[in-house]
């Protein structure tokens, strides 16, 4: 019987002595003469960074359309915002990025009269300001439009 690598016990044929042999070659790490009661502890991988970098992320203003021509509506009531002071919120008093407060989304209808639903803003999504007031250029023409047709 041979000594195994799990168990480390001495085989049955074999001598024990308390001293190593002086002839065999030194390891390269010292081997514990007894297991450890708690595994080894492995160092904790680095966390994640919690924002992007400018390098990493992606500009707004390729993510939207270039032209913004459908209907505009919150993905949740189905219906055009009705308070569009409260549509984007700033992260900063004078930053330059805005934080959506619903998800917006563009409904197109294609000549064959399929409705095509594009998203603009996920709800919590930041935005550059130039984004923000593109999408509220349009909603505001919503609104006038909706309002003259109402009339």
């Amino acid at each position: 019987m041979t000594t195994s690598s799990r168990s480390r016990k001495p085989a049955a044929d074999a001598p024990t002595s308390a001293t190593p042999d002086t002839d065999a070659p030194e390891a390269s790490t010292p081997v514990p003469a007894a297991a450890p009661l708690e595994p080894p502890t492995e160092a904790a991988p680095d966390p994640l960074p919690t924002q992007l970098t400018e390098v990493e992320r992606v500009p707004v203003a390729e993510a939207l359309p270039e032209v913004i021509n459908g209907l505009i509506i919150d993905s949740d009531t189905r219906q055009p915002p009705t308070d569009l002071d409260t549509v984007f919120e700033r992260v900063t008093p004078h930053g330059t990025t805005v934080v959506s407060t619903i998800r917006l989304v563009e409904n197109q209808t294609d000549p064959y009269g399929r409705t095509r639903t594009t998203l603009l803003t996920a709800q919590g999504a930041q935005l550059s300001t130039e984004a923000a007031q593109l999408i509220m250029q349009r909603l505001r023409d919503q609104a006038d439009a909706r309002h003259a047709i109402n009339q």
